[in-house]
């Protein structure tokens, strides 16, 4: 009965011990998990701020390609409109000449 009782106190301090150990495994673990979970996050937000501006810059882009797109379209319809008329104006003239 004295040799168990004599144990039960090492047995005791050596399980303290691993849960000391263990605990402080945890901690650090959770530790480096909590740093890769921020850089993760700081490089998916730096990843999704270039997205975004790239995306205005497209927007931007496409603003200005339409605005150009629709000054060509309104010149070529004044151009076919004035051409039509030129030749709305021949026609009426052959038609004169014709009945002369």
């Amino acid at each position: 009965m004295i040799i168990v009782l004599d144990i039960l106190p090492i047995i005791y301090t050596i399980s303290s011990v691993l849960s000391i150990i263990l605990a402080i495994t945890a901690i650090w673990f959770s530790l480096s998990v909590e740093r890769r979970l921020k850089q993760n996050f700081m490089n998916l937000k730096s990843l999704i701020e270039l997205q975004h501006q790239m995306t205005e810059e497209l927007m931007d882009n496409i603003n200005q390609e339409s605005g150009n797109i629709q000054s060509v379209v309104y010149q070529t319809q004044t151009e076919i409109h004035e051409t039509l008329q030129d030749m709305r104006e021949n026609c009426k003239m052959s038609n004169s000449k014709k009945r002369n």
